[in-house]
């Protein structure tokens, strides 16, 4: 009797155990479905760049205002974000600042934007690292500065049954065949564009010829971050008004104006020997 009695406690004890995981999961699933869920068209389009658009976890390659090609993304757990240490993904225009990874295999892993001589397969059990190409973003508004020092990224990830959900630290993951293709389609200077807004959205605005084209001049280029270095210089848009909700500039062509950073020289202090 007593036997029968622990039996019965012990299958109730282990089927509420399994009906909480599968509540926290579908907390944790429809968590990840509210991060993007506000689809806000832009104000400003990529007419030959790349553009993200987090609701529907896409990116899109853009040539004379015309879709090229598309891929499935996955980008942050945590949502959207600008803050250090936030692990969250940037809005707002940006510029390939440097490619890294030309002729390395597939799987290859980055430390670094470096390769380490290690490949990793698709789906390893337990390895998160970056893999097979590294792209590396700098961003070009007020609000997203921050972006090259945070190390965000677009680049290869070996856990590709995520991709297509949230599911990355800050960084925008694909796989590595999908990147490796898009590798030879970008180069530094071209404007990524990253929104909180579909794919269908986006190409909505796209269509729509009243909406202004996003250029990052030759000036900015030159001044982009290279192999890892701070850039010497910020740019700021210049005769235009800034949208809060997605950081994009309301101006028909958007423009940047270049203000130098003074570095401070370090002073020595001069210290009395005690006697």
């Amino acid at each position: 009797m007593m036997r029968r009695n622990f039996s019965s406690v012990l299958l109730l004890l282990l089927v509420a155990v399994l009906c909480s995981a599968l509540s926290s999961c579908a907390r944790l699933r429809s968590q990840k479905k509210k991060l993007y869920a506000e689809d806000i068209p832009p104000q400003a389009v990529v007419r030959d760049g790349l553009a993200v658009t987090l609701c529907d976890q896409k990116i899109t390659l853009f040539q004379g205002g015309r879709k090229v090609k598309d891929y499935s993304i996955s980008s942050s757990k945590y949502g959207i974000g600008n803050v250090n240490g936030s692990c969250r993904t940037p809005l707002g225009i940006h510029a390939i600042s440097q490619k890294n990874g030309a002729g390395q295999p597939s799987g290859m892993v980055f430390k670094g934007c470096k390769p380490t001589g290690e490949v990793v397969d698709v789906d390893a059990a337990g390895r998160d690292p970056v893999v097979t190409r590294v792209i590396q973003l700098a961003g070009m508004e007020k609000n997203n500065r921050s972006t090259h020092n945070r190390r965000i990224y677009i680049h290869g990830t070996p856990e590709e049954r995520y991709i297509g959900q949230p599911a990355s630290y800050g960084c925008i993951r694909m796989k590595s065949d999908d990147i490796m293709d898009l590798f030879g389609y970008v180069h530094r200077g071209m404007p990524v564009a990253i929104e909180s807004c579909t794919q269908a959205t986006y190409m909505k605005a796209e269509q729509d010829q009243t909406k202004g084209s996003i250029r990052i001049p030759r000036e900015a280029i030159a001044k982009l971050p290279v192999d890892g270095l701070r850039p010497t210089h910020r740019y700021r848009a210049r005769g235009s008004r800034w949208s809060r909700r997605s950081g994009l500039a309301r101006n028909s062509n958007t423009r940047f104006k270049k203000r130098t950073v003074r570095s401070k020289k370090p002073r020595l202090a001069l210290r009395k020997r005690s006697s």
